[in-house]
Formats: C-alpha cells, sequence, structure tokens
C-alpha cells in the first residue's frame, strides 16, 4: 500500500457515532446530531480544497462523515472514480432493498394463501419462512468526532507551504463551522 500525502487520509474517528444519518435534520452536507447536539459535516459533498479549509478553519470538536476506500483514501466530491464505486454500491443496496420488500410482500401474500389452504392440508401449523442474512464486510462510511484534529490541521498546512502561494490560499468553501 501507498503512502498517502492527502491529509484527509489521516482523519481518525475513534468511536464513530450510533446516530443514524438519515435520521438527522439537515442537507447532505451537513446535519444536526440530535444526540452529541452537534453538526456533523460530510466531507463526501465537498471537493478536496473545500474539505481543507473547511477543516482549517474549525474550532473545538468536529463531526465528519468520511468514505474511505479500503487503501484508507478519504472520498471527497471531487473524486470521480471513488463516487463512481460509492454510487454502484449504494445502487446494488437499493436493488437489494428493493428485491427485499419485494419478496417480503409475496411472502405475506403467500403466507396469506398458506393459512387459506392450512383448511385442507395436515399442517397443524403454517410454517415458518427462513431469512438467511449475509454481511459482506462492506463499511459504507463513518461518522464522529474527529481525534486528531490538530495533526490534520497542521499537515494541511504543510501540504499547502510546499504547492506555493498560488494554490495555497485557494477558498470557495461554502460551509462554515
Amino acid at each position: 500500500m501507498r503512502e498517502s500525502t492527502n491529509p484527509l487520509d489521516k482523519i481518525k474517528i475513534a468511536s464513530p457515532c450510533s446516530a443514524n444519518w438519515d435520521e438527522m435534520y439537515g442537507s447532505e452536507r451537513k446535519r444536526f446530531c440530535a444526540e452529541c447536539k452537534l453538526n456533523v459535516y460530510n466531507i463526501a459533498e465537498m471537493t478536496k480544497d473545500e474539505a481543507e479549509n473547511f477543516i482549517l478553519r474549525s474550532e473545538g470538536r468536529l463531526c465528519l462523515r468520511i468514505y474511505k476506500r479500503r487503501d484508507g483514501t478519504v472520498l471527497t466530491k471531487d473524486c470521480p472514480v471513488g463516487w463512481a464505486r460509492v454510487k454502484r454500491r449504494i445502487s446494488r443496496v437499493y436493488s437489494a432493498a428493493l428485491g427485499i420488500a419485494g419478496g417480503f410482500l409475496a411472502g405475506v401474500f403467500a403466507l396469506g394463501a398458506l393459512r387459506e389452504l392450512a383448511a385442507f392440508t395436515d399442517y397443524k401449523e403454517v410454517p415458518e419462512p427462513f431469512y438467511n442474512t449475509h454481511d459482506d464486510g462492506v463499511d459504507f462510511g463513518v461518522y464522529g468526532s474527529v481525534v486528531n484534529l490538530p495533526e490534520i490541521k497542521t499537515d494541511i498546512s504543510k501540504e499547502r507551504k510546499k504547492k506555493g502561494p498560488k494554490e495555497a490560499f485557494h477558498t470557495g468553501s461554502g460551509v462554515r463551522p
């Protein structure tokens, strides 16, 4: 595995938040967590420069939602290859969920039909359906409080000094801490 030079790849979240992202109020870029009473910012909805600027301007505790590839790379909005994979994976999840929902509805109707047929069979009870769960071990994303924020800020500043003045002062993030 190659050594990453992107400071965002070094973000550490010690204990991912257990709150459900979909139940939080807000946009795809920023949501409010009622459990910890903090805003959670989605790095995947920011470009690399926006994310770095945002982290540099942040103060105090910072909660982020990040998507990491298996190689440790944090996905940002301007990473088309990584986002294509995430979209494909999410599409599979939604397809699977739709299939499960359709299967469930078919099962409900079949169960009703079995109950009607029970009068004509020797069954004492309607058989219970069998459910098989499968875990492919793929993490979609985590969010929680960043534990190494000072280190990340230092790395971003160092990287920007190496780039020179033209790129180092690029701004444009519409997200404020």
